[in-house]
């Protein structure tokens, strides 16, 4: 069993500052899951568990149970989220890249049928900016935002396969 491990002063330290609600229902902190990150950032292997430690006065079972769902519950929300993101960044960016080459098409096919005249210079002038605009964000989108989007995705994957427990110092 690979365990990741982190020393916490108190249960306090897992929720942001901000948030004086119970534990079920306060927000995890950045901070902790920033140090998650950083945590897993350079292991060559995926932890099957977090595990907090803390010192054993500051512990209490009951409370402890309410933390381990909660924060269960707010990595899984947080997946769902990156979800829906990776989804949308992939759609976005396969219609503005369709959409691109249609209106390269489109300017193409006007400049081929009348090479002359005012309007298909105008068409032409006005649709191949657009055309090109559209298809290199559209590849910005799914080339750069959607893999930095699986990246964040693939971390809340491996926080939601890992089991957590506490642990006395």
């Amino acid at each position: 069993m690979v365990e990741l491990s982190l020393w916490l002063d108190t249960y306090d330290d897992i929720y942001s500052d901000f948030d004086s609600r119970n534990y079920l229902k306060r927000r995890i902190s950045e901070d902790f899951i920033d140090e998650l990150r950083m945590s897993l950032k350079y292991r060559k292997d995926q932890p099957d568990a977090l595990i907090l430690m803390l010192p054993g006065s500051q512990r209490h079972a009951d409370i402890e149970k309410e933390i381990t769902i909660s924060i269960r519950e707010q990595i899984k929300e947080r997946l769902n989220m990156l979800l829906e993101k990776v989804r949308n960044i992939l759609v976005r960016g396969l219609l503005l890249l369709c959409a691109g080459l249609f209106l390269m098409g489109i300017s193409a096919f006007v400049t081929l049928k009348n090479p002359g005249g005012y309007l298909p210079l105008l068409l032409r002038i006005s649709l191949e900016p657009a055309s090109w605009f559209m298809l290199w964000t559209g590849l910005d989108l799914l080339i750069y935002d959607y893999r930095k989007t699986r990246k964040e995705k693939l971390f809340y994957d491996i926080l939601t396969s890992m089991k957590v427990h506490f642990k006395d110092i």
